[in-house]
């Protein structure tokens, strides 16, 4: 069997920086996140933020077993970016 990748319509690229993660017996749950502070400006004209917004960009559902899979080949891909790092010293 051949396999094809292909980009949906609807593909973007979009950085983050969080995830909101979650696994039980019925669903695997990742929601990728970046965080949106929201600025202000005092009136002397000095700007500030009292207030982050934690933007969901996406909201993947997956079965237990994907959510096993898909945690395993990121671990993976972590103990090789590890084991780089390490003959980088």
């Amino acid at each position: 069997m051949k396999l094809e990748i292909v980009t949906d319509p609807e593909f973007r690229t979009v950085h983050i920086d969080g995830a909101i993660v979650t696994l039980n017996p019925n669903f695997g749950q990742v929601a990728l996140t970046y965080d949106q502070p929201e600025f202000k400006v005092h009136q002397n004209g000095e700007i500030y933020t009292d207030k982050i917004q934690k933007r969901v960009v996406i909201d993947a559902r997956l079965s237990p077993e994907a959510f096993r899979a898909l945690a395993c080949t990121m671990m993976e891909h972590v103990q090789q970016y590890d084991e780089w790092l390490k003959r980088q010293k």
